[in-house]
């Protein structure tokens, strides 16, 4: 399946759904990432890590989502007992994608692709 494909599939899923397929990839991608030195797998883990990538933008806004959803539940649970509301900033987390085939493209003197990684990253939201 394509690529593009594939994100258009994603499209449809809940939040939820988007934030499991996102850490599965994470697993899927430290996995072949440490076999790396056997058969295909860092061919494999590159490839995740596109994969990724390429859902990272549909990904960090289902998180804020349902970081958004999560704290109406945890304001009203509060009011209920009289605690004070909680802030709503969202802190994105690091993405492992990212940054594991920044560590490969270094690797591979690929500086100019890194860099542009670094600025799609940074615009999307994630930690460094």
């Amino acid at each position: 399946m394509e690529l593009q494909e594939w994100l258009g599939k994603l499209k449809g899923l809940s939040s939820e759904q988007l934030i499991k397929t996102h850490f599965g990839l994470q697993e899927k991608i430290k996995k072949h990432y440490k076999l790396r030195g056997e058969g295909n797998n860092l061919k494999k883990a590159i490839s995740l890590c596109e994969q990724q990538i390429a859902m990272a933008p549909l990904v960090i806004k289902a998180m804020r989502d349902k970081h958004h959803e999560d704290l109406k539940v945890l304001s009203e649970i509060n009011r209920n007992i009289s605690e004070p509301d909680i802030s709503d900033e969202f802190y994105a987390p690091a993405h492992h994608g990212y940054r594991q085939l920044c560590v490969i493209l270094r690797k591979l003197k690929q500086f100019e692709r890194v860099a542009e990684l670094e600025v799609k990253r940074n615009a999307e939201g994630w930690s460094k």
